[in-house]
């Protein structure tokens, strides 16, 4: 495979999609990505799902590649937890590089823990996991918010009996104005996430990065990492690639409008704000967010997701490649694929990426 000159490739392995996939499977896909050029895989964070870093174990062990959490929830486990867990996996990985995603998680989180203080918990996770995988000492009354929700001794002291045996980097999977700051400020890098494309479509990733930056050249940590997940499914079949995705966009597409987004911005996407209000009462009426699937437009699908055969995913990935490139971001990290995993990852590595 040639990937595009300017772009590192990732896939992230968003293990609530193919809960039908066993972790040796995982392993076999992680081999068929090394050949076919991908340089990392990165692994979600959800409850119900097979553990996170069980998988990277797995993987680690039995694939040459770089890794990452994309990303690790940050109140689903305690800091403690987190680094001597990535210190145990990087003992297999013969010095590559793994990166440490943090976040609040999706909107399923307020779901299963409670949310509190989002951005203390970021602040505090990112600078406790960096001292804690420096082979520094850690009490978390320097940490009140992490300590308390844990229930962690205040005054007690943390500090891993090993190290690390590869490079750990931080990654903000954050994507707001607050936590892009925190991530600038105490991390190496940015994990952009599944609203990617609709962000910057939007015209509203410059001014995002622009916070990310800023903090970064201020606490001299420039320059960051960015990682831009690519929600991608691809299928021989276009009809049945698009038709994938569609329990995912209507899920993600009102998320948008959770955050801020206005009719405007749906406008500049090309969606009709009209069918974001019916998406948003039929969630209310029936308690479910992907139950109305009839209601996904095909523009909803183009808003977040690279969708259809490799014809049609070739086209729009060139616009993905521009978006990217002016603004910055390194790597391409691949997610969901498609209804067939080995299929969408061929498809993406001998079909799509050489001809961009």
């Amino acid at each position: 495979m040639t990937s595009p000159a300017e772009f590192e490739i990732g896939i992230q392995l968003h293990l609530p999609t193919f809960r039908h996939v066993s972790l040796p499977q995982f392993v076999d896909f992680g081999r068929a990505a090394h050949a076919g050029g991908v340089s990392q895989l990165w692994v979600t964070d959800n409850l119900r799902s097979r553990n996170q870093f069980v998988v990277l174990t797995a993987l680690a062990a039995g694939v040459p590649l770089k890794l990452g959490t994309a990303v690790t929830v940050q109140y689903f486990r305690n800091p403690v937890d987190v680094a001597d867990s990535v210190a145990a996996i990087t003992e297999l990985m013969d010095g590559r590089e793994f990166g440490l995603g943090l976040a609040r998680g999706n909107r399923n989180t307020p779901q299963y823990v409670n949310v509190v203080k989002p951005i203390s918990m970021l602040r505090e996770t990112a600078q406790s996991l960096g001292r804690l995988l420096g082979g520094e000492a850690v009490k978390f009354a320097d940490y009140p918010t992490v300590a308390s929700y844990f229930n962690l001794v205040p005054e007690a002291a943390f500090k891993l009996n090993f190290s690390p045996r590869s490079p750990v980097l931080l990654y903000c999977g954050g994507n707001g104005p607050k936590a892009l700051a925190i991530g600038g400020r105490f991390m190496d890098g940015i994990i952009f996430g599944g609203t990617f494309q609709s962000v910057a479509r939007a015209g509203q990733m410059g001014a995002l990065m622009k916070v990310a930056d800023e903090a970064a050249e201020a606490s001299g940590r420039a320059p960051l990492r960015k990682v831009a997940e690519i929600k991608l499914s691809v299928a021989s079949d276009g009809k049945a690639a698009r038709e994938f995705v569609k329990h995912s966009v209507a899920r993600r597409i009102v998320s948008l409008r959770e955050s801020g987004y206005s009719n405007a911005d749906y406008l500049k996407l090309g969606v009709d704000p009209a069918g974001i209000d019916r998406l948003l009462a039929a969630e209310k009426e029936s308690g479910r967010f992907d139950g109305h699937l009839e209601l996904v437009s095909d523009a909803m699908i183009d808003a977040l997701f690279v969708a259809g055969d490799p014809v049609q995913c070739r086209e729009k990935m060139r616009e993905v490649c521009v978006m990217a490139r002016a603004h910055g971001f390194e790597q391409l990290m691949f997610s969901e694929l498609g209804p067939d995993l080995h299929e969408g990852l061929r498809l993406l590595c001998d079909d799509i990426l050489p001809a961009l």
